[in-house]
């Protein structure tokens, strides 16, 4: 895992960095950060929205064809495949936005975990050996844990002199890295400071002011959660799993951000606060919920357009097969009455009984 995070962590590293040299405060660089994240990500926001657009426009069709074959799933399945096509619909433009925001996180974790290598620029030669001072002041338990840089530029802060080896360039560096932002400490890990319990040491821990972060990130993701179930049309069971979804991304964000520095949970909370913005002017022109009103309102016209042209239909067949009824039986009866009389002669003439003309004679 820590792999992985700072491979994603190389770039957005050095994106920080950029922020960090513009407005040299920590936690205006995070924020900073995050708009110019989102901003890049928003052609694939406007992508997806607009995917969501296009599946409520085909969606009648859809279920038509689902119904239509639903015995032959290989038919069903070539005929939707079809209908994407023509449509030119692509079922993965909707999870990609959602997909890329994993490496952004694991990339962000590692910028954050590891502040003196991404916002200082320490080379490997002086971060191994500020480590091996650590080490032996902090233990090798918090230099060797998923943040070693934050627990090595605390140690630097609390006792500069027992680092002095390190020279006044590197030691100025660390201490000059101010990770406090509106009287919050960015670095700290709100699981670290927050106890829970009934004793007045827990319950006074509750009143840190760190207890914002989590509780922003839940209340920003919960605010998601609504705009976006607010404008998401009704689907059946569909929608009953999604809704459970949505309102259970709140509880997972607290939970999250309680376990990271507060500098992730600070991302996480603008990042909430930008995408709101930009779902409310986003679904301003193109808005799923509207659209598939009217697309139902369209469709239940066509239907009732259908319904009576049948009964029209109908009602033509009705009377053309009156009128060819009525021919049939003038043309039958006439062939009736041309037989008898053909027979009344011939009775006549040789005095033969005369026998009358029955349906079977005039087949």
């Amino acid at each position: 895992m820590r792999f992985i995070m700072q491979i994603f962590g190389l770039p957005l590293g050095y994106l920080m960095w950029a922020m960090y040299q513009i407005v040299h405060s920590y936690g205006w660089a995070i924020i900073l950060f995050t708009i110019v994240t989102k901003l890049l990500l928003l052609p694939l926001a406007i992508k997806q929205q607009k995917s969501t657009v296009k599946m409520q426009i085909i969606q009648p069709r859809m279920q038509e064809i689902q119904a239509k074959y639903k015995n032959n799933p290989q038919k069903m399945n070539e005929e939707l495949q079809a209908l994407y096509e023509r449509e030119n619909y692509s079922m993965t433009a909707g999870c990609l936005p959602m997909l890329i925001q994993f490496p952004i996180i694991f990339g962000l974790l590692d910028v954050i975990y590891r502040p003196l290598t991404h916002l200082l620029h320490i080379s490997g030669e002086a971060m191994t050996k500020v480590t091996e001072i650590a080490t032996g002041l902090i233990g090798a338990a918090a230099t060797s844990g998923y943040a070693p840089e934050i627990a090595i530029m605390n140690s630097v802060k609390a006792n500069p002199d027992a680092y002095a080896a390190l020279g006044t360039d590197i030691l100025g560096k660390i201490q000059g890295l101010d990770m406090n932002f509106l009287g919050l400490d960015l670095s700290v890990f709100p699981n670290q400071v927050i106890k829970f319990g009934f004793s007045a040491d827990a319950m006074a821990t509750l009143l840190n002011p760190i207890i914002l972060i989590p509780l922003l990130s839940g209340g920003t993701a919960l605010l998601m959660s609504l705009v976006t179930l607010r404008n998401t049309p009704s689907a059946g069971n569909a929608n009953a799993s999604m809704n459970t979804v949505m309102l259970m991304m709140p509880l997972m964000s607290l939970w999250f951000t309680f376990m990271v520095p507060a500098g992730v949970g600070l991302y996480w909370t603008m990042s909430n606060v930008v995408a709101v913005g930009q779902s409310l002017v986003m679904n301003h022109f193109w808005n799923p919920k509207e659209i598939a009103e009217k697309m139902k309102a369209e469709e239940e016209a066509r239907k009732e357009r259908e319904r009576q042209e049948k009964i029209e239909a109908k009602k033509r067949a009705k009377e053309e097969g009156r009128v060819e009824d009525e021919t049939a039986l003038s043309k039958k009866e006439q062939d009736r009455r041309r037989l008898a009389e053909a027979r009344r002669r011939n009775a006549e003439k040789y005095g033969d009984t005369y026998v009358e003309v029955t349906d079977d004679d005039l087949k």
